[in-house]
């Protein structure tokens, strides 16, 4: 667990998001968290856990977690958080690898002395949609 508590709530996130653990995601948002994009939002947890469904479309995903930048005060923190956000699947009988820069715009309060997020929006700045290469054997 990192010792930064921003650092760990984007690693928490990562590894739910990627191991599809939705029922976890208690964990790390208030119940009335807000997240957001420009093509969608989800008022509430229950309604961002069924927007997340999609993702067992695809195979596997990686996210990795880059910067953080932002500030805290008191109890409530604002900051951005980088992030490339990896996803595999198959279309047409070719595995593809769909990539996203991503940069959220982060809300953190503190309850009960767990950091959680309140709101997080999520800006695509880029994406690229390539076929994966097959490895050779061995």
């Amino acid at each position: 667990m990192a010792t930064d508590p921003i650092l760990n709530l984007a690693l928490q996130y990562a590894r739910i998001i990627d191991d599809k653990v939705f029922d976890e995601l208690e964990t790390i948002f208030t119940s009335d968290a807000v997240v957001a994009s420009p093509v969608f939002e989800s008022k509430g947890l229950e309604e961002f856990r069924q927007q997340l469904q999609f993702m067992h479309t695809f195979s596997g995903t990686l996210h990795m977690i880059g910067n953080q930048l932002g500030e805290w005060d008191g109890d409530s923190y604002r900051g951005q958080t980088y992030c490339i956000a990896s996803h595999i699947y198959e279309l047409d009988g070719v595995q593809r690898k769909m990539e996203l820069g991503i940069r959220y715009d982060d809300e953190v309060v503190r309850v009960d002395g767990a950091c959680k997020y309140r709101r997080r929006y999520l800006n695509v700045i880029w994406e690229q949609d390539l076929p994966l290469k097959d490895l050779p054997p061995g």
